[in-house]
């Protein structure tokens, strides 16, 4: 049982009107916590905890005294579970949000743990309960102070630095290393949501058994895995990125991120004259790649590999396998040959890329790919894409290509379970950044039609608002009261590298102020969120069901998470879409542009709930959880393990990249438009899992 010693938290009563009213109608206000836990004597571990939200503190002590009947781990883990208790509870009294929670210790306690390895783990599950029961970011850390109580606020002072304080608040801040620009991830490791247990309990056997073998001959063979994109971020890479390294760091695998010094001149022209031009959403000669814009480019490539990733530095010239993340830092590729000629370069492509456009001699997507291919993707060692074959652009050779799929996190702020609680503070604070923005918000008792997406021209948003107006005429056709119908929610991030984020945004609001869209503009929710995870999962989760009307889409994570929450994906035959649904079982899938096909699709959903209830069910069976695992995190490590396995030189010379006569002509697979073809590409996948 545990004594208490002296408290200074004040748990009001559940009842208090003011906190009643506050529960109903306010969001919960954010707070940093700091816990610090000391063995002072054995069998008794005196704990404080202080709460910080930028102003004042409020502090608690307490003394456990252990049964001497069980075990160290055993006590630690009751020990959790009364911290855990005590601070829910004075949240919950005060609406409060804990936002973030810094647990640590003085170097005292720190070498007692270390001397202990059963200690260990009752620790790190305090910081996995924190992020799984308590929705708050959990962070270690040794500290320092003259009492308990002063490290505890210490540790709260810590939290709040290291977070956004502002709702919602959850998020790291992004921590770069200013000597090299790598990415260190979740505040260089100190924020520890995740153990290897729970990436396993997500994990089929053999699988995970794989996953397991592959970095254990990454560490004995001291392989070094880097990858280059251009930003930390915002967008699918950077997502993917940052829970590729959690997972890595926790399998001990040397992984490490570097992205670009941002140049918003530069991001310019690798997003409107690269990724916009290669995906053929714009014909606009304006656009078409000029050699200032070449000189631009290339300069601030190389500045950032002299500058960060050069000779000297430790990134480039010790790594054995570099994966470069799209074209916005190719530029460094000979670079990277020149300084370390036996490091195998791997290019993975994550757009659409319009291969047939590529192909034509003249168009702007033909000159900008002889430009990227022959000064500097050429020289890599394998090219990664996604599994469409009209994403694979000419003069690439077929025994360079190898397939794989963009992947989400189960367990990431994006896609982990969410109490209702915490769904509840979610749809307030969306409604708060819709009232900030002049938008309406979502309603507590309608369902709702949801598109996350960036505001990107290949996005696909005009359909979106078409396709709901479509679905409203047909409801009101049917005699249902304007109360009853869904409301129609279009959101995302932003993120650093793309400049058309904030035009677009501005055009769909011009668009919902046409005649046509008038009367339901305020039941149309257009909001551009801060970053969070969490509240995109939480709007996802409480949504009736997905729509992805992207003109041009890679492979979409969004219809994966979509998928993953049980919610039926209405989408445009488009890119690699199809690839994601099964017509008809998990989702719908709509020729591009018919609005009209996407309204019927659904009307039927929500009129028809025996219909309705047949997506849900399907989605839920263990077919589709197993088919779903190649689309998260561990299975694109095992991809990504294997790869580097296989590639580097180091202590093993022969496996490396065959020399195999260059055919480039695309002869078949799925080619992004429904038609289907045999190819002679293969997925990553089909290498390990023949091989196991």
């Amino acid at each position: 049982m545990a004594h208490l010693s002296h408290r200074k938290f004040s748990i009001l009563e559940a009842g208090s009107p003011r906190y009643v009213l506050s529960r109903k109608k306010a969001i919960g206000k954010s707070i940093y916590l700091g816990v610090a836990v000391s063995y002072e004597c054995e069998g008794q571990i005196e704990w404080a905890c202080s709460s910080y939200d930028g102003t004042e503190f409020e502090s608690h002590e307490d003394t456990f005294i252990s049964d001497p009947s069980s075990t160290g781990p055993e006590q630690l883990e009751k020990l959790n579970n009364i911290i855990i208790q005590t601070v829910r509870d004075f949240a919950t009294s005060h609406n409060y949000r804990i936002q973030g929670v810094c647990i640590g210790c003085d170097e005292k306690t720190a070498k007692i743990v270390a001397a202990d390895p059963a200690l260990k783990c009752p620790i790190r599950s305090m910081c996995t309960r924190f992020w799984f029961d308590l929705d708050a970011a959990p962070c270690t850390y040794t500290l320092r102070g003259l009492s308990l109580t002063e490290e505890a606020a210490s540790a709260a002072r810590k939290v709040y630095d290291w977070f956004t304080p502002q709702f919602p608040g959850s998020i790291p801040r992004i921590a770069v290393d200013p000597e090299t620009n790598e990415v260190l991830v979740d505040m260089d490791g100190h924020c520890h949501m995740l153990d290897l247990e729970h990436f396993e309990q997500t994990t089929d056997k053999p699988t995970w058994d794989k996953l397991l073998q592959l970095s254990e001959q990454c560490k004995q063979r001291k392989l070094k895995i880097i990858f280059f994109n251009s930003t930390p971020q915002g967008g699918g890479v950077a997502l993917m990125r940052h829970a590729t390294i959690r997972l890595m760091r926790l399998l001990g695998v040397d992984c490490r991120w570097f992205v670009a010094k941002p140049n918003p001149d530069v991001f310019v022209i690798t997003k409107r004259k690269f990724h916009n031009v290669f995906q053929g959403v714009t014909q606009d000669e304006q656009y078409r790649l000029l050699q200032e814009d070449k000189d631009l480019w290339v300069e601030w490539c190389e500045q950032n590999f002299s500058n960060y990733w050069g000779q000297g530095k430790g990134v480039v010239d010790t790594a054995d396998v570099i994966i470069m993340d799209d074209p916005q830092v190719s530029a460094i590729i000979p670079h990277i040959r020149k300084l370390n000629p036996t490091a195998r370069i791997i290019y993975r492509s994550h757009i659409e890329i319009r291969g047939d456009l590529a192909g034509v001699p003249g168009s702007m997507q033909y000159d900008l790919w002889d430009f990227l291919w022959s000064g500097f993707i050429s020289k890599t060692d394998l090219f990664i894409s996604h599994p469409v074959a009209g994403f694979i652009p000419p003069r690439v050779p077929h025994a360079k290509v190898a397939l794989m799929p963009a992947a989400t996190d189960e367990l990431d702020g994006l896609n982990k379970k969410m109490s209702p609680s915490d769904l509840e503070y979610y749809r307030r604070v969306f409604n708060r950044c819709a009232e900030d923005q002049g938008s309406p918000g979502i309603s507590g008792d309608r369902p709702y039609v949801i598109q996350i997406a960036r505001f990107d021209p290949a996005k696909g948003i005009p359909d979106v608002i078409e396709a709901y107006r479509a679905f409203r005429e047909q409801l009101t056709a049917r005699g249902m009261e304007d109360d009853q119908q869904p409301q129609l929610v279009l959101c995302g991030h932003g993120s650093i590298d793309d400049p058309d984020g904030t035009v677009v945004y501005e055009e769909i609001i011009q668009l919902l102020n046409q005649p046509e869209y008038r009367s339901y503009s305020q039941d149309m929710c257009v909001v551009r969120l801060p970053a969070s995870d969490q509240l995109l999962c939480a709007v996802l989760r409480g949504s009736f069901c997905a729509l992805q009307l992207s003109h041009r889409e890679g492979f979409e994570v969004k219809v994966t998470e979509s998928l993953a929450k049980y919610k039926p994906v209405i989408a445009y035959r488009s890119g690699g879409i199809p690839l994601q649904i099964e017509d008809g079982k998990t989702g719908i899938l709509v020729e591009r542009g018919n609005t009209k096909g996407v309204a019927d699709a659904l009307t039927h959903l929500y009129t028809d709930t025996a219909y309705y209830q047949d997506f849900i069910n399907e989605l839920r069976t263990k077919e589709q959880d197993s088919k779903r695992q190649q689309f998260f995190t561990p299975f694109q490590s095992v991809n990504w393990l294997y790869l580097a396995t296989e590639l580097a030189y180091k202590g093993n010379d022969e496996a490396v990249a065959t020399n195999q006569p260059a055919v480039t002509d695309i002869e078949g697979t799925y080619m992004g438009n429904g038609e289907v073809r045999q190819w002679n590409a293969k997925y990553v996948r089909e290498y390990w899992q023949n091989s196991a």
